[in-house]
């Protein structure tokens, strides 16, 4: 793309018309058959100027679209590149591993002591840089928020974010209408097979299910019920509980860019001596506590309708993983916290005895109990966010275990695999299992992505992703083009360098709109772009040789 956009700074074109006061001339062609020595005399000195300017306006606008590409991606998911975070990682676990070998030596040598201090060190080193590139995203963001709040853009800014802020709850909004044309299907299959059942002749007879026996017509009457209340608690999922729960997290939400300036630029000498402060994603660890509460109530509707072993086990793997990214690796204490958890949740079934459940809950409250002695706020392992969002985090796996149970579509299939003839049987289970996963996703979407969505434009990330995103680009773009001399070549910078730029921005800002990670959105916008180029790119060829064939008849009709 790269040369193709260079091409077009270059005195390249087929003609000139040049204007006077007298007549407009049509000047001899420019190519290596055809030169006016005449012409390049009278028009070097200018052409070679406005090149010169458009190719430093190439160059700003390969900066605002290469060098603030890795920003936007930032600023939108709060991620680093894939490539950095690859190393970054492997690099922690290949050192915390070798500091747990080391720490779990009976004994160990002045040697190994002197080695294991240096991979804390090093460990600290890593965390340090992982939390810079993690905060390079927010720290830009709220930075542009302010400085245009200051020159009076207050309005312009609400109105940039309210306006992608919808465009996010449009994007849940999709997802859970998949969820409802599923959720639909079910629910038309459980009252078709409900009312198959009551046709049947033998409503008297005994069926037994899990050791309880009771008539056909009984457990038709609790499928019914059971049915109606899988159709009422899907309300939860309905539009307006949607608009409900996004407005309480944008209320929860509103200053969270304040909040970032004052604990950053607002401080900045202590926040630059104190790297505790920035090892973690500081607007995560302040949208942690509205974020656990916000997806503790969507999953706890979820459960009302739909709640297996495998989602429960994935829940807690999920908040495990959470737990783990925010421990210090380097304290035998936090490693032991980590261990215990890992083997209680590893044991976990949905359909524990009620002694185990017990054993698993005084486990999961001894180590309650035990982590806030690691965890007290302000000791020089870790910050205060840090430490209530292990806390909160660790209080959401005892609230899952505590309060867990099948969900009445789980309990449904269970009678229905007793009293429906198996086929039937097998068509209402593939109509919940759908059901099932398109609920998932849509829960997923606006529990996970959508609640990172809005932390980041309450942060200020649509600001930057519209000013230096795009208008920046856009701004280079129209300048080159305004500064072309002839209308050749403005045509010629807007096929080469402004549409392949409006698609590839218009394609990435599409994703960031649609919640798209990303890398992928990232890597969308460069591959339209690219093949956007190469089509411009050849329908400027072919409109510069129709010019200069209609040229040179022109010439040879004057002949």
């Amino acid at each position: 793309m790269e040369g193709k956009v260079g091409n077009i700074f270059e005195t390249q074109f087929r003609y000139t018309v040049k204007n006077n006061s007298s007549a407009n001339q049509v000047q001899p062609s420019i190519d290596a058959e055809n030169t006016s020595d005449e012409f390049i005399k009278t028009e070097g000195l200018k052409e070679k100027h406005v090149n010169h300017m458009l190719r430093n306006s190439g160059i700003a606008t390969g900066i605002g679209v290469v060098v603030l590409a890795p920003f936007v991606m930032l600023a939108t998911k709060g991620k680093f590149p894939k490539t950095v975070s690859n190393y970054l990682t492997k690099r922690l676990n290949k050192v915390t591993n070798t500091i747990k070998v080391l720490k779990e030596k009976p004994q160990m040598t002045n040697a190994e002591m002197v080695y294991l201090a240096s991979l804390q060190k090093t460990t600290k080193t890593l965390n340090s840089a992982k939390g810079l590139v993690f905060n390079a995203g927010p720290l830009k963001d709220v930075l542009f928020e302010k400085a245009l709040r200051k020159i009076g853009l207050g309005k312009v800014c609400n109105k940039i974010t309210g306006f992608f802020e919808k465009m996010a709850v449009k994007m849940s909004s999709i997802a859970y209408k998949k969820s409802g044309d599923a959720f639909a299907l079910m629910k038309d299959s459980f009252t078709q097979s409900n009312k198959a059942i009551r046709q049947s002749r033998n409503l008297s007879k005994t069926i037994e299910i899990n050791g309880v026996a009771k008539t056909l017509e009984e457990w038709i009457k609790i499928a019914e019920t059971k049915t109606q209340k899988i159709d009422s608690a899907y309300d939860s999922f309905r539009p307006q509980s949607i608009n409900k729960r996004y407005k309480w997290l944008a209320k929860q939400f509103n200053g969270l860019g304040q909040q970032v300036y004052d604990k950053t630029y607002g401080n900045f000498k202590k926040f630059l001596k104190t790297p505790k402060k920035w090892t973690s994603f500081i607007t995560e660890d302040l949208a942690a506590p509205s974020k656990l509460k916000f997806s503790r109530t969507i999953s706890s509707k979820k459960k009302v309708i739909t709640n297996t072993l495998s989602d429960v086990v994935k829940e807690l793997d999920s908040l495990v993983s959470n737990i783990e990214k925010s421990l210090d690796m380097t304290s035998k204490e936090s490693i032991d916290i980590l261990k215990r958890l890992k083997k209680v949740i590893s044991g976990y079934n949905l359909n524990q005895s009620n002694n185990a459940k017990k054993e698993v809950m005084a486990e999961i409250n001894n180590i309650i109990q035990e982590s806030g002695k690691v965890l007290s706020e302000e000791t020089s392992q870790y910050t205060m966010p840090t430490s209530r969002k292990i806390k909160k985090t660790l209080g959401n796996i005892r609230h899952i275990i505590e309060s867990d149970k099948k969900g009445e579509v789980e309990e449904l299939l269970e009678i229905y695999q007793h009293i429906l003839p198996k086929g039937q049987y097998e068509q209402v289970k593939k109509a919940a299992q759908k059901s099932r996963a398109a609920l998932n996703e849509a829960v997923y979407t606006e529990s996970d992505k959508f609640v990172d969505k809005m932390r980041d434009l309450k942060s200020g990330s649509a600001l930057t992703d519209v000013g230096l995103g795009l208008l920046f680009p856009l701004g280079s773009t129209a300048a080159a083009i305004s500064m072309a001399n002839t209308k050749e070549k403005k045509r010629s910078v807007g096929l080469n360098l402004g549409i392949p730029l409006l698609v590839g921005l218009g394609t990435s800002m599409w994703g960031t709109v649609a919640m798209l990670a990303a890398g992928p959105s990232l890597i969308l916008g460069l591959a339209t772009s690219t093949i956007t180029n190469q089509i411009c790119s050849r329908i400027d060829k072919s409109l510069k040789k129709k010019d200069a064939a209609k040229l040179a008849q022109a010439q040879a009709s004057k002949v």
